[in-house]
C-alpha cells in the first residue's frame, strides 16, 4: 500500500521543515508567495490531503457529528433528513458519522458510544423508541440532539408536531363531508403514535365527531399494518369512509386491500398517509398525505450541534417543533352520499 503523504514528505521535496510547509499550505502571511507557490504544486503532485484528525487533537476541537437513526430504507424519512443533514453540516466544514440501528436498541448504543469513542462533537439521534436512557449513558457528557418526536424530555429536542398533523388530516376530510374516520397506527407504541392519536381524538371531539382508532402490526411491516387493519374492518363491518394512515406506506397497504375488495379510492374510501415519502418514488401513485418538514429539521440540527460544539455563546433553543403540510393530491374526495 502506498504510504500517505505528510507535511514532512513535502517539505523534504521544497527543502523546508514541515511548520513551513504548514504555513504556506495555510496561506501564513509570514511565508512568500512563490513559496507558497511551489509548496501547493508539491502538494499537488504527491496527493497530499490534510490529516484533519491529527489537526483537530492537536487544536483539542471536533468537526464531526454523529448520526443514528432506525433505518435506512427508502421507505422512512431517515435517509432524507440524513441528506439534509449532511448538506448543511458541509456547508458549514462539518462531516458527519451515520450509523443505522436496525431498530435495535442494542446496536443504537453501540453506534452511540462508538461515535464518541471517534471524538464527535454532538450526535443527531432519532431514537427507536421513547425509552433514551441506554443513549445517554453511552454518550456521557458527549450532547445529544434528539429529533422525530419519539421523545420530548431530553435537553434538546426537534420534533415534528404531530397532534397538528391529526388537525390538518380531520380539517380536510371533515371538510369534504366525512364524518365516520378512522386512525389506523401500528407498533411498537412511542410518543409519535400517541401523539397521533391525541391529537386525532382531540381534533374529532373538537367537531362534536367520535374518533375510531385502529392498531395492529408493525412499524418493520408498515404495508401489512395497513391491508390488515383494512381487512379487519371489513370483516367486523366498521369500515368508515375515510382513513387516515400512520405513514404512506401504511396507506399503500390500506388502498390495495381495499381495491382488492373492488372499493374505490376515493370514491367509497378516502384514504390520507403522513410523510410524503411515496410519492417522490412513485409520483403516478397520487396520494393525499401530509409532509414533514424534513430540511427545516435538519437544518436546526445541524446548527444546534454546531453551537453546541464550538460554545458560540449565541442563545440556544433547546426545544424545537416543526408544523407539516397537507399536500392534496387524489386519494381523497366528498364523501358519497348513499
Amino acid at each position: 500500500m502506498r504510504k500517505r503523504p505528510t507535511l514532512k514528505t513535502i517539505g523534504q521535496m521544497a527543502g523546508l521543515s514541515h511548520v513551513a510547509v504548514s504555513k504556506a499550505l495555510r496561506d501564513a502571511p509570514d511565508i512568500s508567495g512563490a513559496t507558497k507557490a511551489r509548496v501547493r504544486k508539491i502538494a499537488e503532485e504527491v496527493g497530499y490531503t490534510p490529516n484533519i484528525a491529527a489537526r483537530n487533537l492537536y487544536l483539542q476541537r471536533t468537526n464531526s457529528i454523529g448520526m443514528v437513526v432506525p433505518a435506512m430504507e427508502i421507505n422512512t424519512a431517515y435517509n432524507r433528513i440524513f441528506n439534509e443533514i449532511s448538506a448543511k453540516a458541509a456547508a458549514l466544514d462539518f462531516c458527519v458519522l451515520l450509523g443505522s440501528s436496525h431498530r435495535s436498541l442494542q446496536l443504537e448504543e453501540r453506534h452511540c458510544r462508538m461515535m464518541v469513542g471517534n471524538q464527535v462533537g454532538a450526535l443527531i439521534v432519532a431514537a427507536c423508541t421513547s425509552e433514551t436512557s441506554h443513549i445517554k449513558a453511552a454518550c456521557g457528557a458527549t450532547p445529544v440532539i434528539f429529533i422525530g418526536g419519539r421523545t420530548d424530555v431530553e435537553e434538546y429536542v426537534i420534533s415534528n408536531d404531530y397532534r397538528y398533523s391529526a388537525e390538518l388530516a380531520v380539517e380536510h376530510l371533515t371538510g369534504l363531508g366525512h364524518q365516520r374516520i378512522a386512525l389506523l397506527t401500528y407498533g411498537p407504541e412511542n410518543r409519535t403514535v400517541l401523539q397521533k392519536e391525541a391529537g386525532f381524538q382531540e381534533a374529532m371531539a373538537r367537531r362534536g365527531l367520535t374518533p375510531q382508532f385502529f392498531r395492529t402490526g408493525d412499524v418493520a411491516d408498515a404495508l401489512g399494518a395497513g391491508a390488515e387493519s383494512v381487512e379487519h374492518l371489513i370483516c367486523e363491518g366498521t369500515l368508515p369512509t375515510a382513513l387516515w394512515c400512520a405513514s404512506d406506506y401504511m396507506a399503500v397497504g390500506a388502498i390495495q386491500a381495499l381495491k382488492r375488495h373492488g372499493l374505490e379510492v376515493p370514491g367509497d374510501v378516502s384514504v390520507i398517509g403522513h410523510d410524503d415519502l411515496y410519492h417522490c418514488l412513485y409520483p403516478n401513485f397520487s396520494m393525499t398525505t401530509i409532509r414533514l418538514p424534513l430540511a427545516e429539521i435538519g437544518k436546526a440540527a445541524v446548527e444546534l450541534a454546531v453551537s453546541l460544539i464550538e460554545h458560540t455563546g449565541q442563545a440556544v433553543q433547546p426545544h424545537q417543533s416543526f408544523r407539516p403540510v397537507m399536500m392534496l393530491r387524489e386519494s381523497t374526495g366528498p364523501v358519497r352520499r348513499t
